[in-house]
């Protein structure tokens, strides 16, 4: 069985109890799945920057006391955005389609884009 990554978008709304899919929450819920630093730091950003409301801002501790397993970035993941394409401009998606990618990973979004990338991207539906 293949590990996922969750998006960042996927994670927050993980947190805020905003999924709505429910075949991905199971999925998550039966099998697991990693949440890489990457996601921490781009919610701290953008809660920073009055664009992202936190629960918490123990962002790392509320992640893993969901029992979610880490995804640290290393050098090798950051130099593999040097042979990404680029379709998507996010820096943060680009380094987590990097690390999917280093990782043999499949990652679980609601961005189209990562599929440019990744074909075996679990694509789910927003939220409604």
């Amino acid at each position: 069985m293949m590990r996922r990554l969750l998006d960042t978008c996927i994670i927050y709304d993980w947190m805020m109890g905003t999924l709505a899919h429910q075949q991905t929450i199971q999925l998550i819920e039966q099998s697991g799945a990693f949440v890489s630093a990457v996601s921490v730091w781009e919610m701290a950003i953008k809660h920073g920057l009055g664009k992202m409301p936190l629960p918490s801002r123990n962002i790392a501790e509320d992640i893993k006391a969901q029992g979610f397993a880490w995804l640290n970035i290393t050098p090798y993941h950051a130099q593999a955005v040097l042979e990404l394409a680029h379709h998507h401009k996010d820096p943060f998606d680009r380094l987590l389609i990097a690390q999917a990618q280093c990782e043999a990973m499949r990652i679980v979004t609601y961005d189209s884009l990562f599929t440019e990338y990744l074909a075996d991207t679990i694509l789910i539906p927003c939220n409604p």
